[in-house]
This record gives structure tokens, C-alpha cells and sequence, in this order.
């Protein structure tokens, strides 16, 4: 009996093993169990079963004992048990891609499903370890895998008996099969074969587990389907830039093989799926889904289905931690020489892969993935649609259309068609044009997607921290979650449970056969929640060392890099609330108005590269083209310009427009007549012409404001809201379709298109903030040139220009009162607000005038409205506007819905503030939990002092087109709890529970807040202090910024000024009044043609430009103090100012001085200043200082020329004119004058000379470690020759030593023989 199991063993386990005999086999029958001891297995037979990648070939497999257990009474309900020690498998990547044809042993063995089957693949099995070692050209790595463990498990992933792991569909054929694959540890560690000092990349996890769900067919057991999901535990990553360069160069090294090898095996796949698979008929099995189930079977195999194969990666956090190495990749900054670290923290972080997705079908059976929340659905529906309308429109210029009716005989018309000689033609040419349509529908139809999914719910960049700076750690880009006792935006916004923070596809088009079909053009997209950006001048120059340090050792290992690496390829990426929080690096306690953090955020900001009809169309490019044709400076050759200066508007914008830069040329016809010659005219990349190097950044709207100012517990407006909308193109890309202009392109051209009013307003302590932040942003800029300069070794780092036209910009400066018993509230105000012509009607609430964006107040039930006939519709503040109706587009725009909840119904009563006209722009994926938004934001505007990162301030502007809100529930399904139980493990879970709940108890927290919580001016918040207040309205605003290196040049020109002044009013209603006239003004402004005019008022011309000491290069400085960075450039401004006629009081004049004044005293900033045909009309508004005063006199002043400039010493002079000045400057030197400046050339020649000599003496003694050195070297050439002659001597008395040894034994040998000899003759 035992012998002959032994023989079936043999004869089945024969074709997987090399060296397997009966001796190697111990079994006991009745026991059910049996022991295999040292088996090799074959490499061929066991790389076609296993299908591993053609680009990888098995080599060897060993396996040093495998124990199985059989229970024979329960094999229905117990798996068999397959227990492996130690596994060791050897595999090396092929330089050819490998045949993929499977050999007759490795095939299996076709038939019906069955009783064995179902053993088969219940079989539960236990390896102790597995180690493989994996070889390639350019590295080894050793992989080694403990406690395996490969079990099956029920469709809720749990622990059951083996017919409760299997779903069986008969009305289908279909079976699906649940299998859980666990290990306790991974460790892999990979070295370089070709660079050595690549540091070894080491890695190490902890638990994890594979859950896969298989899907046959029950006719002949062929696999239809599987969802693989690798779900990995907590990951601590510790890495250096030199580890990571080394797995950057590992991955680089299989790249090319990997992608022949997908582009090969995915082909036939995807053609196989087409006939096999749910793919192709996925169809017909949609509606059969929706039917209802005969049985309940049926039903949950419906939520268990397998519909497509997919593979899945979760992570429930990973912590990485970036440190660099000693070397030339570190910063130059003094506070980065040591080095630094950088923490990166990523809570759930998920990657999906779908390789054969039909493209017109729907995403609604992807697991975690709800089409309604992705805005890229609708994206990818419209592209494909115009994609193909656009195919067949150049298809059917060519198809011959039907004869128009004629009222002639019938008869006549018959025997004519019979008889015309090109009758028989046409009918072929119809003929031969409807196969080449419905090819081209076909094709069409087989059209697949590869897609790639990442999420991220939560995630945190952490500031980097030096051997200096070992503080506590500190968010440098993080989610607006919450964090500690705080809540962040997220919270704020009620954002679902699902609602990732960062959601990324990328998607690419491919046919199953060979046919050179035209493609649609790769998609990326990525969809950014509320997150918040700190600025950090050491992050900013670590990261940027780092990463530069990173691309320049790739482009060092592949020199030649093609063109066609930067694909062909639609990027658009949404980021809904960002915000950079710009932080003080000091604290000021005296200072009560001193702001701790200066934020800007932004409702919406949208990047693309693609042309559509939502804000990035070409219309809006020549729009924007249009306004700088406005403007003198950007075309111009008159100062501030000069002739070696960029042209801001390039012939590329121009071509962009008009569709003239396409990368290719359409074909105007095919030709539909013949096949061969249709195909012949075709190509994958045959509608990719409109170019993608023009991109637009749309920002909808942005502001500012200031935080932590100890006076005020609220957040006080810098920037009010306005829209910006930048257009970019760079000739960085080689497949740039940009044409060379007489070297007056930059790298880099950006457009800023603002088309409303731009507010600010700004107090002394405000303007100390913004100087500081000045100085940190020059010191960013300066390092950042310098460390890009030197670590991808060039001279300078490119060019940039950038250009702005504000139509009208009001400059509101804030100072204390001179006289604060009088104070003037209402009337005084209105004469530092702009025209009436200017301002809208004031939006009544409650019987009072208030601003949209911050006292408006409104009942739930009046916020949330149905979409009707689009047509003009009550914003819920009672004023009337134009509601358009919902976009087509794919943006994430909200369709107002009614919403049936528990939360809205205790809320339908209650009233709610702060809500934006336009926050609706860009939030489609918040659709669950958004019924407390009101609330949200109004208890987040209770500022806490001690933590400004907690407070918000949103505003919106009337930018956008659209006014709506939504408020979306969702219920559960049955079919999402069964997916997603597949990427939920246990030991998770209660943690789960507990932050729902949480949510939950905010979510009644925030539903008891009342209208009576509204932030009006009657709070108990009021500042009681006086203020003057001063406004410069300043219209049609031309400003241009260029760079080329580390020199860069500013540009500005004003069209006229305009001011007014209230010498006395309190802060907070000077702060209620003004937002709501910037606010209606931002709404409804237009330009006043009182104040509009043709000529310029003011033009700035201000210079930045490196002044390096002779006798030292810029990589030479010492920047370990500051001021030796300040000292190497040079300012320089000049300014001209003409016709301008302006009106101002003695107190704004003097607090305006006050209020300029720096907290340093800084280095003297040469400039010139000319005015020509100035008025000033002086109002003395102070209180008289003498009893006997006879009142205010006013004071006129009147300058016809005047001429004012100031040298590096700090000296001002003034003359009558700058011709004046000119002359003089040669003539007015004095003996004294030279003999000083003589004094200076002595000095400077002292210095250099001493320079020299110090160069010298290091110069002879270099020259005296060479020659000792050159000493030393043929000392040590002699003593070599030496050695070598001695080791040669010796190896010749060894050979001679051996000679004689060998010839001492066979004399040895010989006299033993002879003595034999001897005996035997004796005997």
C-alpha cells in the first residue's frame, strides 16, 4: 500500500523535481501524514507554473524537507497541511526577454471542477523561510521571508471551515476562492556590482499579509480573475541619500526590462481577458447585476465578485527618514553644513493598479472607489468622447455622402444607376467605407486602460532638524487634520470618513493587438484636500540639496537621456483650501501688534497643462494676452526698460492662441477607400498635436491674513480675496515647441491675469513682519541658486521672467491716531473708501449693512436650493445674482441638493455666518457630513492664541462662475462592506471605532452652536483703540520681476495715484467697514474713467546685482554670518515720477514716515529719484503748539525738476535736474574727495598684495610637499623594483626546493623497489 502512494508521489512530483526517489519519501498511510527530505525542484518546469515575468528566469529552487498532514475523514471541512522548512530559491533577470510557451509538463491538466480541485485549493500551507537571492548586471539582492503562512479564509476574512472559503455561482459556472497569505518578516538587503560605493540598501518589515480572491470558470478550472491586496503594519524607514541614490540606480537597472516585458505580456493578456475575462462582456453583466438575485448566494457573489483582476497595496502608516551623506550633495547654508534629517509620516497610504480596465466602462466595482468623488471620472468620459468625435469628424471628410433627392423619373433614374459605368464604383467605394468605419468603431470598442491609483488619508513632512537645531518636531507640509486638542480644516469641512487627502491616478490607454490605432494621450491627475505648507528657509534648502543631489547621480549614471523620456501626457491637479503659513522667526513680547504668522489660502487652485473651457481655455490665454497689450512697460523701450531685456509676451503665447505650436500636423483626409492605405496613414500618436508645455495655474481666489497678534484674537486682513490665474510655458522641456526670439526668451515665462480689485492693508508692525520675511525669502533665493549651481555643476541656473497688470490696487496703511480724543466714526471713513461709481449696492441682513464673506447670516433651508431652470436665482443673503447652470466640466463643483438627515433637522432653524459665495469651487469630493460646514467654520473662527495654525479665515470673491452648495448623505452598501473588509484587519478596527465616534460627538457639538455665535463687531472681542487711516489707489499697475543667474531686475509703472485719509476712527469699526466695501467693491468694481488715464504717473526700476571681491569666487565666501551674504550684492533704484497732483494731511505724512521706519538700521540702498511737474497740497490737521497760533495754514509745494540720489555711503544730494547732477558729479570733487578715494585704491591694492603673497607662500610650500612627495615616490618605485626581484629569487629557490624534493622521491621510490626486489629474490 505505502509503496505503491509512493510510486503516484513519484510519478506526479517527478515533473517538479530534479532528484526526488522513493528513499527520500517517508509516509504513513493511516495517519495521513508523510515527509519529503531534500528536494530540488525543476527551474523550468516550476517558472512557466509559477508564470513569473519574462524578464526574470528561475535558475534554481531547493527545499531541504516539506511534511504534509491528510485528516482523510474531514477533507471536506479540514485543508490538507503542507509544512516547508527552509526554502531556497535563486533568480536572475534575463537579457533577452525569455519565450513564454509552457511546456507539456508544466500545463495543466484540463477538466471540469472538482472534488480534487477543491482540495487543491484549499491546501493550507507553512514555510519556516524562504530566501531568495535575486541577480542582475547591476545589482544582488538577498530577500528573506519568515513565518509564511497561506491559509483560506471566508469572504469576511475570517478563520472557517473549507466549504464556507469557496462562493460558487452555477447559474454562472463560476467559482471564487479566498486565500490569506501571511509572513511575519521581510528583510532585504541589495548591493551594487558596479559601483561600490553605493551603500548597501537594507529594509526591513514588520507583519504583514496578502489577501487574494480567485476567480474560475467550473467547465475546465480556468483562472477568469484575482484581486490581490497586500496589506502592510507599521513601516519605519531609515534611509540616507546614498541608500536611496543606490535603490533609484537598482530600479533605473530593470526599467528598460520591465517595460518590454509589460508591453509584450500586457498585449496578450488584455486580448485573452477580451475574449475570456469580465472585461469584454461586462456589459451585459451590468444590468444583470442590478436584477435581483434568485437566491442569496447569488447576491453576495455579486458583492464578491471579481469583475476585472486588480492588485492593491495598503499600508497603515509608513515613517521615513531622510538623512544626507558628507560630500557635495549638502547645502552651502551655515546652518546645513553638518547635514540634517528630514521625517516623513503617511497614515494609510494606498496603491491600486487595474492593468485591464475597458475604458468605457464604469469604475463602480473598484474596491474604496466612489466615482461620484473623483472629478478625473468625468474628466477621462469628456476627453475619450471628444477623442473619438474628433477621429471620426477627420474620418468622414473623406467618406463620399449620398446625393441630395431629385424630383426626376424613377424610371430614368433606375435604368441610369444601372447603366452609369461609376454606379458599380461607388457602391464599392460605400462598401469600402463603411469596413473602415466600423473598423475604427471596433477598435474603439477594445479600447483598455492601465490604471494606477494612490491615496493618502493623512500624512506629515516634518521640518528638518540639524545638530543645531534639535528642537521638538515641527509640521513643515502636513494635512489640515486634527492635531491634538485643535481641529483642522478637514474637521472644519466635515469631510467623510473615505475623503483622502491626497487621491492620484494615472491612466494609459493601450490596445490588446498590434494595430497602430490612434491613442488618447496618458492622463494624470491628482486631487489635494486642505493641507498646509509652512515656510522653512533650512526644509526648503535641504530638500532642494537633497533631491537636486538625487536627479544630477542619475543623470551622471545615464548620460544620454532621449527626448522621448518626458512623455506626451494630460496633468491637471486640484488642491482644495491650501495654505502657506509664512512664521516669525523671533518673539515680541513688548510688541502687542506684532503678527506671528502671515497665511494665504486659497479656496481652489487648479494646475493643467490641458485646454478646456474651466478657466484654462485659449480664449482666457488671449484674454490675458490682451490686457498686457494695455500696458507700455511690457512692450516698451523707454526706462525702466532696457534694450537687453526679456520680452515678458513671446511669439510662443501668440502660436499658443491661434493653435499654431502643435508638436505635429493633423492629416487634413484619410483615406477611407482602401484598408491598407487607411492603416498605412494612421499611428498610436497620431492626434497627440496640441502641445503641453504651456500650463495654467489658477488660483480662485486667494488671500491673506495675519495672525497672533496679541492686541487681537481674530485673524486681520492683509490681502482681501481675489482671483489670479498665472500662465506658464518653459524652454526647459526638449520637446518645447518654442521658437528661439534673438536670445530675448527666458527659460521661464509666466503671465498673472487679475481682473478685480486687490486690496490690502498694512500697519507699521505689519510692514516690520513683511521686511523680515523679505530678508528670509532673499536668503532662500540666494542659497538656492548657489547650491542648485554647484550640485548640477553649471555656471547659472537659468532665467526667469514674471509680469503682472493689476487693474486698480488700494494700499491701505493703518497708524496710531495723532489726536485720539477725537474721534470721527461713519462720515470720516467714507472719505478713504473708493467712489461710489465703484461699490455695489450694500447687502441688507438683518437690517444692517455687512459683508458677504463675514457677517452674513442665513437659515440652512435658504442655503440649500434645487437646481430649477438656471436662471437668476436669491443667494441666500437676499441679493440677486446670475446662477448659471452646472458646468459639464470635471471640475468639482457642487449641484445644491435637499438632504434628508438627522444633523440638518435640528439645524433647519438656526442661523449661520461666514460662508463664502464662492467656497463651493472645487468640492466635489466633499459629499458626506458636509450638513455642519456653516457651523464648522464658524466655531473655527474662535481664534486660540496660543495655537494660530487652528484659526481659518475664508473668504471668497465673485470670481467664480458658480454660487452653489451641495450637501450630500450616503448610505452604506452591502457590496462596499464586503470589499472593504478585504483591506480592514483586526487589530485595527477598535482604533477606527474610537475616531468615529469622536467625529460623531464633534459633529453634536458643532450642531448646538447658534446664530448668536456670529463673529459681529459686538462681541466682547472689540479693540477700543484710535487709528488713522490712509488709502493709495493706484490704477492700472504694471509690474515685471526678471532674473537671469543671481542678478535680477524689477520693473513698475503706475498710472495714477489717488489718496484719501481719516486722521480718526476706531479699529474695529474701521475694520467692519472697510471689509465690507472691499468686499461689495471686489464684487462690482470697474474702472472709473475720472481717475483712469493714458500716461504713466510712476516707473521703478530697481536692480540686484553680485558684487563679488576680486580676489574670491562665490563658492569661496564665508556665509556663517549673514551680513557677508547682504554685502556681495548690490541694490540699486531708479525712479521717476511725473504730473502727479496729490492732497494729503501733516499727520498722514508723518505717521507714513513713522510707519516706514525699519527696527535695523539697514545698508544704505543707493538710488536716484526724478521728479518732474509734482503738486503736493499739505493739510495741517495737528493741533496747534503755541496758544497764539491763528489756525491750520496750508502748504503747496511745486516742483517743475528736481533730482535726488543717494550713494552706497548713505549721502543724499539734490539738484535742479539730472542733467545737473551729471555734469557735476566730474567737476564738484574736491582735493579732499581724491585723496580719500586715492586712499581707497592704496588700501585695495594693500589687500590684494597681501593676498598674493599669502597665495605665494601657500604656493612654495605645496611645492615643497611635492617635491617630498616625488622623493618619497621614487624611494618607493626602488623598494618595489626590489621586492620584486627578491620575490622572483624566491620563487626560484622554490621551484629548484621542488625539483630536488620531487627528485629525492624517486630516489626513494627507486630504493624502495630495489630493496623489494632484493627480498623477494632472498625468498
Amino acid at each position: 500500500m505505502v509503496s505503491i502512494i509512493k510510486n503516484q508521489l513519484l510519478k506526479h512530483l517527478s515533473r517538479f523535481t530534479k532528484n526526488l526517489s522513493a528513499e527520500k519519501i517517508n509516509l504513513s498511510t493511516f495517519k495521513g501524514e508523510g515527509e519529503l527530505s531534500d528536494l530540488e525542484l525543476n527551474e523550468i518546469v516550476l517558472t512557466e507554473l509559477l508564470e513569473l515575468p519574462t524578464w526574470l528566469r528561475l535558475t534554481n529552487a531547493w527545499c531541504n524537507r516539506v511534511s504534509f498532514r491528510i485528516q482523510w475523514t474531514q477533507l471536506k471541512k479540514v485543508p490538507i497541511v503542507l509544512s516547508l522548512d527552509e526554502v531556497k530559491i535563486i533568480v536572475e533577470t534575463c537579457e533577452e526577454l525569455r519565450t513564454n510557451t509552457p511546456s507539456a509538463a508544466a500545463a495543466p491538466v484540463p477538466g471540469k471542477y472538482s472534488f480534487i480541485h477543491k482540495i487543491i485549493d484549499g491546501i493550507t500551507i507553512n514555510v519556516n523561510k524562504v530566501i531568495v537571492i535575486f541577480k542582475s548586471p547591476a545589482f544582488t539582492a538577498n530577500i528573506e521571508i519568515s513565518r509564511i503562512l497561506v491559509d483560506s479564509k471566508n469572504p469576511r476574512w475570517k478563520k472557517a471551515e473549507l466549504p464556507m472559503t469557496r462562493l460558487k455561482e452555477p447559474e454562472k459556472g463560476q467559482i471564487l476562492i479566498f486565500k490569506e497569505l501571511e509572513w511575519q518578516t521581510v528583510r532585504i538587503e541589495a548591493k551594487s556590482t558596479v559601483d561600490k560605493n553605493l551603500t548597501p540598501l537594507k529594509l526591513l518589515t514588520n507583519q504583514a499579509r496578502c489577501r487574494i480572491v480567485i476567480k474560475k470558470r467550473l467547465s475546465d478550472c480556468f483562472v477568469m480573475g484575482s484581486r490581490i491586496t497586500i496589506i502592510l503594519d507599521d513601516l519605519l524607514w531609515v534611509l540616507t541619500d546614498s541608500q536611496l541614490k543606490a535603490a533609484l540606480h537598482f530600479l533605473d537597472s530593470l526599467s528598460g526590462l520591465v517595460e518590454k516585458a509589460t508591453e509584450v505580456t500586457r498585449k496578450a493578456k488584455a486580448a485573452r481577458k477580451l475574449e475570456e475575462l469580465p472585461e469584454y462582456r461586462a456589459q451585459l453583466a451590468q444590468q444583470a447585476r442590478v436584477k435581483d438575485r434568485e437566491s442569496e448566494i447569488s447576491k453576495i457573489f455579486a458583492m464578491c465578485d471579481v469583475v476585472e483582476t486588480s492588485y492593491h497595496f495598503l499600508s497603515h502608516k509608513i515613517v521615513l527618514h531622510l538623512s544626507d551623506d558628507c560630500g557635495p550633495g549638502r547645502s552651502t547654508h551655515p546652518n546645513l553644513k553638518d547635514g540634517g534629517a528630514l521625517q516623513i509620516c503617511l497614515e494609510k497610504f494606498q496603491v491600486d493598479y487595474y492593468p485591464y480596465h475597458l475604458a468605457k466602462l464604469d469604475r463602480k466595482h473598484w474596491p474604496k472607489y466612489t466615482e461620484a468623488d473623483i472629478p478625473i471620472v468625468l474628466w477621462q468620459d469628456q476627453a475619450l468622447n471628444s477623442f473619438k468625435t474628433k477621429f471620426l469628424d477627420l474620418l468622414d471628410k473623406n467618406i463620399t455622402h449620398h446625393a441630395p433627392l431629385s424630383r426626376a423619373n424613377k424610371g430614368a433614374k433606375m435604368e441610369n444607376d444601372v447603366t452609369s459605368p461609376g454606379a458599380e464604383n461607388r457602391r464599392m467605394s460605400n462598401a469600402h467605407q463603411a469596413n473602415v468605419k466600423s473598423f475604427a468603431v471596433n477598435q474603439f470598442a477594445k479600447l483598455m486602460t492601465t490604471c494606477v491609483i494612490m491615496r493618502i488619508e493623512d500624512f506629515t513632512i516634518y521640518r528638518v532638524t540639524t545638530s543645531k537645531r534639535k528642537l521638538m518636531l515641527k509640521e513643515f507640509i502636513s494635512a489640515q487634520t486634527k492635531r491634538k486638542d485643535f481641529k483642522g480644516d478637514r474637521e472644519h469641512m466635515q469631510l467623510p470618513e473615505d475623503a483622502k487627502i491626497i487621491h492620484a491616478e494615472f491612466s494609459y490607454f493601450y490596445y490588446p493587438d498590434d494595430t497602430p490605432f490612434p491613442l488618447p494621450p496618458p492622463k494624470f491627475y491628482v486631487q489635494v484636500n486642505p493641507i498646509q505648507i509652512y515656510f522653512d528657509v533650512d526644509s526648503c534648502l535641504w530638500f532642494n540639496s537633497f533631491v537636486l543631489n538625487l536627479h544630477q547621480s542619475l543623470l551622471d549614471s545615464k548620460q544620454d537621456m532621449p527626448n522621448s523620456d518626458l512623455t506626451y501626457i494630460d496633468v491637471k491637479i486640484e488642491a482644495i483650501l491650501p495654505r502657506v503659513v509664512f512664521e516669525s522667526s523671533k518673539e515680541y513680547h513688548a510688541q502687542r501688534d506684532r503678527p506671528k504668522s502671515l497665511t494665504f489660502q486659497v479656496t481652489r487652485a487648479t494646475i493643467t497643462n490641458v485646454r478646456s473651457l474651466e478657466q484654462s481655455s485659449r480664449a482666457d490665454l488671449a484674454k490675458c494676452v490682451d490686457s498686457f497689450h494695455m500696458g507700455s512697460l511690457f512692450f516698451g523701450s523707454d526706462f525702466p526698460s532696457r534694450p537687453n531685456d526679456f520680452n515678458i509676451v513671446t511669439q510662443k503665447f501668440l502660436d499658443h492662441i491661434a493653435a499654431k505650436d502643435n508638436i505635429r500636423d493633423t492629416p487634413t483626409e484619410l483615406d477611407a477607400n482602401n484598408m491598407n492605405n487607411f492603416l498605412c496613414q494612421i499611428s498610436r500618436e497620431l492626434l497627440w498635436t496640441e502641445a503641453k508645455d504651456v500650463w495654467c495655474i489658477s488660483l480662485d481666489p486667494v488671500w491673506g491674513d495675519f495672525h497672533g497678534a496679541r492686541a487681537s484674537t481674530k485673524p486681520i486682513p492683509f490681502l482681501d480675496a481675489v482671483p489670479i490665474t498665472v500662465w506658464v510655458h518653459m524652454n526647459m522641456d526638449p520637446n518645447s515647441t518654442i521658437k528661439k526670439e534673438e536670445n530675448r526668451n527666458a527659460d521661464i515665462h509666466a503671465l498673472a491675469h487679475i481682473s478685480n480689485l486687490v486690496s490690502v492693508q498694512l500697519n507699521h508692525y505689519q510692514y516690520l513682519f513683511l521686511l523680515r520675511l523679505a530678508e528670509d525669502a532673499g536668503e532662500l533665493a540666494s542659497f538656492l541658486s548657489m547650491d542648485a549651481n554647484r550640485i548640477m555643476k553649471v555656471d547659472n541656473n537659468g532665467s526667469l521672467i514674471f509680469g503682472a497688470l493689476i487693474p486698480q490696487l488700494e494700499a491701505t496703511f493703518v497708524m496710531p491716531s495723532q489726536y485720539p480724543g477725537k474721534e470721527s466714526s461713519g462720515g470720516d471713513v467714507e472719505s478713504f473708501v473708493p467712489d461710489s461709481s465703484s461699490i455695489g449696492d450694500d447687502i441688507l441682513i438683518g437690517g444692517s449693512t455687512a459683508t458677504v464673506w463675514q457677517h452674513s447670516t442665513f437659515s440652512m433651508s435658504h442655503s440649500i436650493q434645487s437646481v430649477g431652470d438656471g436662471s437668476r436665482k436669491i443667494l441666500p443673503n437676499g441679493s440677486r445674482n446670475a446662477m448659471p447652470e452646472m458646468s459639464s466640466s470635471c471640475s468639482m463643483n457642487f449641484v445644491p441638493q435637499t438632504v434628508e438627515n438627522k444633523a440638518v433637522a435640528k439645524m433647519n432653524n438656526q442661523t449661520f455666518s461666514n460662508i463664502p459665495n464662492n467656497f463651493n469651487a472645487g468640492l466635489f469630493s466633499m459629499k458626506k457630513g458636509f450638513n455642519s460646514l456653516m457651523t464648522s467654520i464658524d466655531s473655527a473662527l474662535k481664534t486660540n492664541v496660543d495655537d494660530i495654525s487652528d484659526s481659518i479665515s475664508i473668504q471668497s470673491d465673485a470670481s467664480s462662475e458658480s454660487e452653489k452648495y451641495v450637501i450630500i448623505s450616503k448610505d452604506s452598501n452591502e457590496r462596499e462592506n464586503f470589499l472593504d473588509s478585504m483591506f480592514n484587519v483586526m487589530d485595527f478596527e477598535a482604533n477606527t471605532k474610537r475616531s468615529v465616534e469622536t467625529a460623531n460627538e464633534a459633529l453634536e457639538d458643532d450642531c448646538t452652536v447658534t446664530s448668536s455665535s456670529n463673529h459681529s463687531l459686538t462681541s466682547s472681542c472689540r479693540r477700543k483703540d484710535i487709528v488713522s487711516i490712509t488709502t493709495f489707489k493706484l490704477n492700472k499697475v504694471e509690474f515685471l520681476q526678471q532674473s537671469v543667474g543671481y542678478s535680477s531686475s524689477i520693473k513698475l509703472q503706475v498710472c495714477n495715484i489717488v489718496n484719501d485719509d481719516c486722521n480718526s476712527i476706531p479699529w474695529d469699526e474701521f475694520q467692519a467697514k472697510i471689509k465690507s466695501k472691499f468686499s461689495s467693491r471686489s464684487r462690482a468694481w470697474s474702472e472709473n474713467p475720472s481717475t483712469s488715464c493714458t500716461t504713466t504717473r510712476v516707473k521703478l526700476r530697481m536692480d540686484h546685482d553680485l558684487v563679488l571681491p576680486s580676489s574670491k569666487s562665490l563658492m569661496e565666501m564665508d556665509f556663517s554670518d549673514k551680513d557677508n551674504l547682504k554685502k556681495i550684492f548690490r541694490n540699486f533704484v531708479d525712479m521717476q515720477v511725473s504730473d502727479l497732483d496729490m492732497t494729503m494731511s501733516m499727520s498722514s505724512v508723518i505717521g507714513l514716515a513713522d510707519l516706514a521706519e525699519d527696527e535695523i538700521i539697514p545698508i544704505p540702498l543707493p538710488m536716484e529719484i526724478n521728479l518732474i511737474n509734482i503738486q503736493l497740497h499739505l493739510n495741517e490737521d495737528r493741533p496747534p503748539v503755541n496758544i497764539t497760533s491763528p489756525g491750520p495754514i496750508p502748504l503747496d509745494l511745486k516742483l517743475s525738476k528736481l533730482f535726488i540720489c543717494r550713494g552706497d555711503d548713505g549721502v543724499f544730494q539734490i539738484y535742479p535736474n539730472k542733467e545737473t547732477s551729471v555734469s557735476n558729479s566730474f567737476s564738484s570733487l574736491s582735493v579732499q574727495e581724491n585723496d580719500s578715494l586715492n586712499q581707497q585704491v592704496s588700501k585695495q591694492l594693500k589687500l590684494d598684495n597681501d593676498e598674493l603673497r599669502r597665495r605665494l607662500l601657500a604656493f612654495e610650500r605645496v611645492s615643497e610637499e611635492n617635491r617630498l612627495l616625488r622623493k618619497s615616490k621614487e624611494e618607493t618605485d626602488v623598494l618595489r623594483s626590489c621586492l620584486t626581484s627578491s620575490q622572483e629569487e624566491v620563487s626560484r629557490l622554490l621551484d629548484e626546493k621542488r625539483n630536488l624534493l620531487d627528485e629525492i622521491k624517486n630516489l626513494q621510490d627507486r630504493l624502495l623497489s630495489d630493496k623489494s626486489r632484493q627480498w623477494s629474490s632472498k625468498r
